[in-house]
């Protein structure tokens, strides 16, 4: 199908050149032909009205939870480690048809807010085939691009785990994953799944360096090495972590993953907040990115991170919401927002600030970069057709004053009309086309009701724990 899309303010390119009037054409879901004024003839085409609107590349969220999409509003005040605990357990024991609603609801928050392309960090627990067919098969449905971070651990979580807790204090929660069972699982998942349709990714993904043997490190780099992935891994996202990894090794994490031979660009690495000056040097030597997540980090209490500095380092960087239960929305414009001014209060040197176009750029090819899926983030030909239509006759649009600092500042996803991934319409005047967002709801609320029914004793027993955290 040929789609062309008429007289509408584009951002055109990895810059995002604003064109006040253009066109796009459309082919086998890729940008095909785009340029200013009015369009060739186009007659075998499905013509799309741009007026009043703005063409944007879709958004890309690095870094998520699809497991969290029912957290919103959860945990006000705790701390990092209580927040954990509490997570883990209102989150366990899903049905495939449960984790199929929670992608079904991040994936409306996605789309409603301008997002195309999501990395889903999966799950917080030990799985099995069934968890990993049900999330990949629910974002399959969905239409969005997806990558599914198999989240592994196959050691303890000193990070957030009270001294002295007896076994089985926890229900369970934090069983470590045999190797043998990742390695069988991951291998199969991304043979029948990584590269599907062009929309689909698969990437191992421990759930934190620390919280894996060497072993099990070593392993993660060797199936993204043979099948082409890309690691995903939360880093450092809270003091306790970097202290622990000193004490623990010698050394920081960064440090170890570069001893075991397995840090490279393939590793994206969520929060990248409590990095030494040598650690963020590694970094941009090896080509890791580092994936932001500005609003999670301040609802948690965890820190901030050193954006000046990883820019002036030279750090590929990425932008993420992180799950609903740390953010309390999937919206990345206020991510992007947030971003951009986090550090300005504590930057009095200008020039080390995040500009919007950058915040735009990370939040688009650089999160392009960290899915490894290089021909999204940007509107040119060549380039998948990915794209979100804001209405211009909403109030963060008048007058249209700076395009780029009116996506990064003024918008939060409201005046967001139209979704197209790969060419298909995925959301039409503000609804989902490939699910029912009613029929949704009612699901989802009773989800909720069973899920707090069936995890009683394990919240109970997360929240004793947690009682026992500073």
């Amino acid at each position: 199908m040929t789609i062309l899309l008429r007289d509408a303010a584009i951002l055109a390119g990895a810059d995002h050149r604003f064109i006040p009037r253009g066109w796009m054409r459309v082919e086998g879901g890729i940008i095909a032909a785009m340029g200013e004024g009015d369009p060739p003839p186009a007659p075998e085409a499905q013509v799309l009205d741009g007026r009043r609107r703005l063409a944007a590349p879709g958004l890309v969220n690095a870094h998520t939870h699809s497991q969290s999409a029912t957290l919103a509003g959860f945990g006000d005040r705790l701390s990092h480690p209580a927040f954990m605990w509490r997570t883990l357990a209102r989150t366990a024991n899903r049905t495939p048809r449960e984790t199929a609603l929670a992608v079904q609801l991040t994936a409306w928050w996605a789309l409603s807010t301008g997002t195309t392309a999501i990395l889903d960090h999966f799950p917080g627990q030990r799985f099995g085939p069934e968890d990993v067919e049900a999330v990949i098969a629910a974002w399959h449905a969905t239409g969005l691009r997806a990558v599914v971070g198999l989240r592994f651990f196959d050691g303890g979580f000193a990070d957030i785990t009270p001294p002295g807790l007896p076994p089985d204090a926890d229900g369970g929660l934090l069983r470590p994953q045999p190797l043998e069972s990742l390695g069988e699982i991951a291998e199969d998942a991304i043979r029948r799944w990584h590269g599907r349709d062009g929309r689909i990714g698969v990437f191992p993904a421990p759930s934190n360096p620390d919280r894996c043997s060497d072993a099990a490190l070593t392993l993660c780099a060797s199936l993204a090495e043979r099948h082409d992935t890309g690691l995903h891994t939360h880093l450092l996202e809270t003091a306790t972590q970097a202290a622990q990894a000193r004490a623990r090794y010698g050394t920081g994490s960064l440090e170890r993953l570069e001893a075991l031979g397995v840090l490279s660009d393939r590793w994206s690495c969520a929060h990248c907040i409590h990095l030494s000056a040598a650690e963020i040097a590694l970094m941009a030597r090896r080509g890791a990115i580092a994936v932001l997540n500005p609003e999670s980090n301040a609802r948690l209490g965890t820190g901030l991170a050193p954006i000046p500095a990883l820019r002036g380092a030279g750090v590929r960087l990425a932008l993420a919401t992180d799950g609903a239960g740390s953010n309390d929305n999937l919206s990345m414009h206020e991510a992007m927002r947030a971003a951009a001014t986090a550090h300005r209060a504590a930057t009095p040197d200008r020039a080390r600030w995040l500009p919007a176009a950058e915040a735009l750029r990370i939040a688009t090819t650089g999160g392009a970069a960290a899915l490894r899926m290089p021909r999204l983030g940007a509107l040119a030909p060549g380039f998948a057709a990915d794209i979100v239509l804001y209405d211009l006759a909403t109030p963060g649009w008048l007058p249209l004053n700076d395009p780029v600092a009116q996506m990064v500042f003024a918008e939060a996803g409201a005046s967001v009309r139209t979704v197209m991934v790969g060419g298909e319409i995925l959301l039409q005047d503000g609804r989902p086309t490939r699910f029912d967002p009613a029929a949704l709801a009612e699901e989802v609320i009773g989800m909720h009701g069973e899920l707090t029914r069936r995890n009683a004793a394990l919240e109970a027993a997360a929240e004793a724990i947690g009682a026992r955290l500073p």
